[in-house]
């Protein structure tokens, strides 16, 4: 078991506090539709701020500063290239000590994400699209953890950045749209392998700066 050292970042919204941020709180469908990888973003670069917690108007302000650097097609959202690079910008500009890559291996995944998590640094993951057959609607279940440990479906979803907060086990602990969420490992391997493809469905790995 692996797992950020320190606690997530919070957005409050009154008395209730999120796990992370959420693109639902963004105006507009075809914002909330695209920009789940720009949250992710904001998360990490926040959590390697120093962050703790935020208002909901201090998170979304935020996030509207880092919108330059990542260029979002509406309803598509980014490619995970394009959301290295702008990720690379934004650390540089905060002046953090790292730089952002895409990776393409689906041998290294589960190896890069726990090597992050060791060194206290989020991991940017995404549940690609379907492919060849981009048409299918094939989902990757996302699960819930009760009181009692137990694992329950709570969504499914593809196409989609989420935001890697630990290993625990067979299960990722994960934040997305301001819940915290858990992947199963080998569910999330045959989705890769039957539905989409290791250059699509992969992590931003973030290595020290020269």
């Amino acid at each position: 078991m692996v797992h950020l050292k320190r606690p997530y970042i919070a957005v409050r919204d009154g008395t209730y506090a999120s796990y992370g941020g959420s693109q639902q709180w963004l105006e507009g469908k075809s914002r909330q539709a695209a920009a789940c990888g720009l949250i992710a973003a904001a998360d990490v670069l926040l959590y390697l701020r120093g962050e703790r917690e935020l208002t909901r108007e201090e998170y979304l302000a935020y996030v509207d500063s880092l919108r330059r650097y990542f260029p979002l097609i509406p309803y598509r959202g980014i490619d995970g290239v394009r959301l290295a690079v702008g990720l690379s910008r934004c650390l540089r500009a905060a002046g953090l000590p790292y730089r952002a890559r895409w990776c393409a291996s689906g041998e290294k995944l589960f190896a890069r994400a726990e090597e992050m998590l060791e060194r206290d640094i989020p991991v940017i993951l995404s549940i690609g699209p379907n492919l060849p057959a981009f048409w299918r609607a094939e989902k990757l279940t996302l699960y819930r953890r009760t009181a009692e440990g137990a694992y329950l479906p709570a969504e499914a979803t593809r196409a989609h950045f989420v935001t890697v907060t630990g290993l625990d086990g067979e299960y990722l602990r994960i934040s997305s749209w301001g819940r915290q969420l858990f992947i199963r490992r080998t569910e999330y391997e045959r989705y890769q392998r039957r539905y989409s493809a290791g250059v699509f469905t992969n992590l931003v790995y973030l290595e020290q700066s020269r």
